[in-house]
Order: structure tokens, then C-alpha cells, then sequence
């Protein structure tokens, strides 16, 4: 795999110009698929505005001041993805990734007791050794549970998890009358009631009607949907243009300054 990927052939959605220089990050082979994800070392230098160059980036991760899902990072081209939790040292402020306005991936600010939960949708589920169930998250997680509570969990359902541990807080089965968010494709970032399932086959073709908050009926992708809550959502969702950090190439202010005492 090359280390590098040409700007032009990079995601609408990262936050760099196109045609200044050739050559951009490529993401580490990690959690997220590559259209789906942000290298870190963007998300500091491009959105966040800590470092001004990869020199600089590289010595911020060689520090251990960069957590993702409670966890330290080094490697500079980690991808990040859909429902990550960011963390920094030196700011309070926590960050998740999470879709707004059709973007796949925004960095959004996120309350502080909410930095150690995450939302995980379950996309594959299989038999292991000892008849244990081994859940396939979609971010790259496996989690056991025992061979009675398999029924309890199905593949679209979502699980409220806590990071790093992993402990099971909540199911969120994927059940019209449940919110969910939809988190793939045009309408990425729109969230409200799940009101019809139409199953087709295969089932990975099937559609879900979503009515949003405005009231409008969203058709979509069952994989683009995920269970985020009940009434109302578990976790912050965005709800404005400042809830989120807008990247570098859209705002004129100077990099902050994280120098180390």
C-alpha cells in the first residue's frame, strides 16, 4: 500500500485543497474503511489547528497527548471514523466524529461525561469457541456475550458501549418507533423516528423510512441507518453549525498554540 494518496483521488470531505500539492496522508489499514475515515494527523494539522506541519504532529503523538475511544495514539495516519471520541491533553474539550448536512465526518464538540460512551452498530454476529456469540461492531470491535442472550441482539441493532473498557451499557434494537441517525450517504446526519422497515432481497437492499425532526419522510439504505436512541437520541447529535469545529481552510485564525511546559 502506498504511504501516500493523491489529493485529487482523496474524500470530498477531507479538509485539504486539491490542487496545491500532489500527494496527501494515506490512512493506516485500521477500523474505517478509507472513504469513511480522516487520517489523525489531518484532523490536528487541518480542523483542530494544533500543528503546522507533520514535524509538528509527529512530536504532539509522540508525547501521549492524543486519545481515541480513551485510548493513546501515535501512528500520525490512524484512521478516524464514524463515532470515535477524540481526546487531547492540553483541551478540555472533547471531540466526536459524527455525520452533519450530508458530510460523512465533521469533528464534533461533545459533552465531557459523554466522552466515554459510544454507539457501536452491530454488523455481523457469529458462533465462537466455548458457544460464545461474538459481535462484529462496526468500527472494527469485537465483543462476546453469552450463548442465552444471543436472541437478544441482531445484526442493525446498536449497542451503547462504555471506552476503552468495552462494558455493555444498552441495547438499541433497531424497532420502528426508535430514533435513529443516518450516518451514510446524501442525507448523512439527519436523525429521527424509524417508522417502516421494507425488507427486499438480498436484505442489505432493503429501505427504512426516517421521519426527521422537521417532519420529513427520509428514505434510506437500512446499512446507512443506525439506533441511536429511544425518545431521543442517547449521546449529543449536531444540531447546529456550532457544534461542530469547522476546518482551517474555512476560517481565518491563527493556529493555537500547544507548546509543551
Amino acid at each position: 500500500m502506498s504511504p501516500h494518496i493523491k489529493r485529487l483521488a482523496a474524500p470530498d470531505f477531507w479538509p485539504i485543497l486539491k490542487k496545491t500539492t500532489k500527494w496527501t496522508i494515506h490512512p493506516s489499514p485500521g477500523p474505517h474503511p478509507l472513504e469513511y475515515c480522516i487520517p489523525l494527523a489531518l484532523v490536528l494539522r487541518e480542523i483542530l489547528g494544533y500543528a503546522s506541519d507533520m514535524k509538528e504532529v509527529k512530536y504532539i503523538l509522540a508525547k501521549g497527548f492524543v486519545k481515541r475511544d480513551g485510548k493513546i495514539i501515535r501512528d500520525h495516519k490512524f484512521p478516524l471514523g464514524f463515532m470515535d471520541v477524540l481526546e487531547l491533553a492540553k483541551d478540555p474539550q472533547p471531540y466526536r466524529f459524527l455525520p452533519y448536512k450530508g458530510i460523512p465526518l465533521v469533528c464534533a464538540k461533545i459533552p465531557k461525561e459523554e466522552a466515554s460512551m459510544k454507539i457501536c452498530k452491530v454488523v455481523g454476529k457469529k458462533t465462537v469457541k466455548k458457544g460464545k456469540i461474538q459481535l462484529n461492531l462496526h468500527d472494527g470491535r469485537n465483543l462476546l456475550i453469552d450463548a442465552q442472550d444471543k436472541d437478544k441482539v441482531k445484526i442493525n441493532d446498536s449497542l451503547l458501549i462504555e471506552i476503552p473498557s468495552q462494558n455493555l451499557k444498552e441495547i438499541l434494537k433497531f424497532e420502528e418507533g426508535n430514533v435513529c441517525l443516518i450516518y451514510r450517504g446524501i442525507n448523512a446526519g439527519s436523525y429521527g423516528i424509524l417508522k417502516k422497515i421494507n425488507l427486499l432481497t438480498p436484505k442489505k437492499n432493503s429501505i427504512v423510512e426516517i421521519e426527521d425532526m422537521n417532519g420529513n419522510i427520509i428514505r434510506t439504505n437500512i446499512n446507512y441507518a443506525i439506533p441511536v436512541g429511544y425518545e431521543k437520541p442517547l449521546l449529543k447529535m449536531i444540531e447546529s453549525d456550532e457544534d461542530y469545529v469547522k476546518p482551517m481552510i474555512y476560517r481565518k485564525i491563527s493556529l493555537k498554540s500547544y507548546h509543551v511546559d
